[in-house]
Order: structure tokens, then C-alpha cells, then sequence
């Protein structure tokens, strides 16, 4: 079994080459991050936990320091739908070493203003199509129905003849 072979099929979690595309391998040709995290950081990587939002996060013990931990977001099968807001506050500190906590194991006090991770209102994606009527428009803007009231420049008349 080749190289691209045996990683691939131990990254899918599948026992065949074969296996690991029908289960959608093949997107990894298309999206080159999907692929990335799958062969370079995913062999070896042990899986520490999953979030409400379905984003998986791993860490792999024999990386170079600081670059052992990543996450697979949970619609890792189409790169457009891929969201980095949708990490939680938790896991974010846990990925870039604020914490060392695990955040499956840990339980975090929560600020009483503090809202559900979803994503962001302004990213298209998750939220739907009517994310712009959720978000401030201000006069002027594309998707604001109340267009500009003010002249934007003031017309130049010719001076009368006399």
C-alpha cells in the first residue's frame, strides 16, 4: 500500500483506500485545508473532544510544540461552510495554549452576559439567507431598503448672463 494510501485511509478512520474515498476522501483533492489537516497533523492525532457545534478537536503527543493541536470544523465536507466563529470561547483558550485545560473535562464558570457560541451574524453560511436583515445596515448600504436622503454633491449651475 502506498504512502498517500496508507494515510489516507488511517486518517477517514477507514480500513481501505477504497473505503476512505467512497466516505468522501475525495474532497480532500478540492479542499487543500481539509487535506492539510487530514495527512499532515491527522495520523497519529488523538481525538480530545467535541463541541456543540460539531467541530472535532485533536492533539497529537509527538508534533513540534505549538502546532499539536487542531480542529476539523464540523462541516469539514464543504470549504465554504467551514466556520472558525463557531469555536467556543473554551476550546479557543485550549488551541491557542491560553489554558491547558481540557474543556470536556473542565467545567468553566460562565460570565452571566455571556451568549451560546453560535456563528457570527455577519458570516454567511450557517445562519441563512436572511443573516443581513439581522445585522445593522446603515443608510447607504446595499441591503438597507432606506436609501440615502442626501445629496452627495451639489450640482453646478452656469452663472446668468446679464
Amino acid at each position: 500500500m502506498g504512502t498517500l494510501q496508507k494515510y489516507m485511509a488511517q486518517a477517514m478512520g477507514k480500513a481501505s483506500f477504497r473505503d476512505a474515498w467512497r466516505a468522501g476522501g475525495w474532497k480532500m483533492l478540492i479542499d487543500g485545508n481539509l487535506a492539510e489537516t487530514l495527512f499532515e497533523h491527522g495520523p497519529g492525532a488523538e481525538l480530545v473532544g467535541t463541541d456543540q457545534n460539531g467541530n472535532k478537536y485533536f492533539e497529537k503527543k509527538d508534533a513540534q510544540w505549538v502546532r499539536n493541536r487542531f480542529v476539523v470544523y464540523g462541516k469539514a465536507n464543504n470549504w465554504s461552510t467551514q466556520d472558525p466563529s463557531s469555536v467556543p470561547p473554551e476550546w479557543h483558550s485550549w488551541l491557542h495554549y491560553i489554558g491547558d485545560y481540557n474543556p470536556t473535562n473542565t467545567e468553566f464558570q460562565r460570565p452571566i452576559y455571556a451568549a451560546e457560541a453560535n456563528a457570527h451574524p455577519s458570516v454567511p453560511g450557517p445562519l441563512g439567507r436572511d443573516a443581513a436583515s439581522r445585522i445593522h445596515q446603515p443608510k447607504g448600504s446595499w441591503n438597507n431598503p432606506e436609501k440615502l436622503t442626501w445629496r452627495k454633491y451639489q450640482p453646478w449651475t452656469p452663472p446668468q448672463q446679464a
